[in-house]
């Protein structure tokens, strides 16, 4: 299940990103931000993820297509 895998730290191919990840807004509103993925919103026809910018200027949800993971 996509949720346990998120919660447990299982990446894969559809699942990209999991909690606590560090994260880059590489593009729409938030593009350059810092953020940190908090949790996971998935639909039938794409994935988000709601991420908190590390500049504490709060939450947002953005496409898994729009983050780059920070190493």
């Amino acid at each position: 299940m996509l949720n346990d895998d998120f919660y447990e730290g299982r990446r894969s191919e559809s699942l990209p990103f999991v909690l606590n990840d560090e994260v880059k807004i590489r593009a729409g509103l938030h593009s350059g931000k810092l953020a940190v993925v908090i949790a996971i919103r998935s639909s039938a026809t794409e994935l988000t993820y709601l991420v908190e910018h590390g500049d504490g200027s709060g939450d947002s949800v953005v496409k898994a297509t729009e983050l780059v993971q920070l190493t």
